[in-house]
């Protein structure tokens, strides 16, 4: 995923000084400012500029501003997330002090200028509190995210457990047998790499292959099995890695942990009723049977593959299939957030995912004749600073 890759030079250049934007999505998703790392640009270039007349042994602290140094580029290209740079992330404050009393100054300025850069980083992280960005439940007791699984499922044979949410749950997996194999297909797709991973996965299975989904109320029927209607949603989930539900066999196992969001996002004290996980087993390999579509001109696909040619970082030739729907037909690219829209009026449109609405590239016509392309180095909602960035 290239979510936070740089798409130039200067931005690669200018990332440190990005991440002290108040903004989502720089170097993490959530909103995390560190001004840190700007702070150790100019200390840097300061302590350059003393370097004749400085207080203590610079050794140590230009060491560690060598490895800063040394594991940007790799970062950066490999994938500029924060999670991955965590040691640096960790290395930052110590080494901005280091720099700090470096500075030929006198001791107690020297301390002035420490606490400051704490305290600006302090204000600007209470601006922008990252408290319970990710977080669901509070991490207090084991098991961290609870679902009641019957003895039955430990004695039984080696499982493989297929996931679909965007949301893994995989706090749950330590509470089944440790011999069970795990795959989340949320965002694997029909066709492309990933697509053949998963079914190289499913294939191997040394045993039962089941869906664990989680429930919301409103989805169990007087009975207490899954209504047709949430069966029909699984299925068509499913059926693009060849699984199928197993009749109408779902059982609802509680979790306190649903249990507790479900409180959590209406705090006035909601039924928990009916909310818990479905644990389902499926049918593999079943034939790839789909609602009858209709077909996608040949043009249409013309104008995706030229698209995919001109601008092949963000559109990647043969990662996506194509789509119908309604008014139109769509592809989706997960390694860059991306999707183009072929409307049936013949517009041609693409989206990132953060921008507020998709850009207009003009029209099947105009793309086929090569008028009508994508400025790739303008990616709306993504280029740029993250206060240039257009939504």
């Amino acid at each position: 995923m290239i979510r936070f890759e740089p798409d130039t030079i200067s931005d690669g250049l200018l990332r440190f000084f990005a991440m002290a934007a108040p903004e989502a999505n720089v170097y993490v998703e959530i909103a995390a400012p560190d001004i840190r790392f700007a702070a150790i640009v100019f200390l840097a270039i300061a302590v350059f500029a003393f370097r004749k007349r400085l207080s203590a042994n610079p050794r140590p602290a230009l060491v560690m501003l060598l490895l800063l140094v040394v594991s940007v580029p790799p970062w950066l290209m490999s994938s500029g997330n924060g999670r991955y740079y965590l040691p640096m992330l960790l290395c930052a404050g110590p080494l901005t002090v280091g720099l700090v009393y470096l500075l030929p100054l006198t001791r107690w300025f020297r301390t002035f200028l420490a606490i400051a850069v704490l305290a600006v980083q302090t204000f600007v992280v209470a601006m922008t509190p990252p408290w319970d960005s990710w977080a669901w439940l509070p991490w207090k007791e084991a098991p961290y995210f609870h679902i009641d699984v019957p003895a039955s499922l430990a004695a039984g044979p080696p499982t493989t457990y297929v996931t679909l949410s965007s949301i893994s749950y995989s706090l749950i997996a330590p509470q089944f047998p440790a011999a069970s194999r795990w795959i989340n297909v949320s965002n694997v797709g029909a066709v492309g790499r990933d697509a053949d991973w998963a079914q190289d996965f499913l294939k191997a299975a040394p045993g039962p292959i089941m869906l664990v989904a989680p429930s919301i109320q409103g989805e169990v029927a007087p009975d207490g099995k899954a209504k047709p209607k949430v069966r029909d949603a699984l299925d068509q989930l499913l059926r693009s890695q060849r699984l199928a539900l197993e009749g109408d066999t779902c059982k609802l196992f509680r979790s306190r942990g649903i249990e507790a969001i479900t409180i959590r996002r209406k705090p006035e004290g909601p039924a928990t009723e009916g909310v818990g996980f479905w644990v389902c087993p499926l049918r593999y390999p079943v034939a790839a049977t789909q609602a009858p579509e209709q077909p996608v001109s040949p043009r249409v696909e013309l104008v995706f593959n030229r698209i995919e040619h001109d601008c092949p970082r963000f559109f990647p030739p043969g990662n996506s299939k194509t789509m119908r729907i309604n008014g139109g037909a769509v592809r989706q690219y997960s390694e860059s957030d991306m999707k183009i829209y072929v409307l049936d009026d013949g517009t041609v449109m693409y989206k990132f995912w953060r921008a507020l609405n998709p850009a207009p590239i003009g029209t099947v016509e105009g793309v086929l004749a090569g008028k009508d392309v994508v400025d790739c180095r303008n990616i709306r909602g993504r280029t740029g600073m993250p206060w240039d960035r257009e939504i």
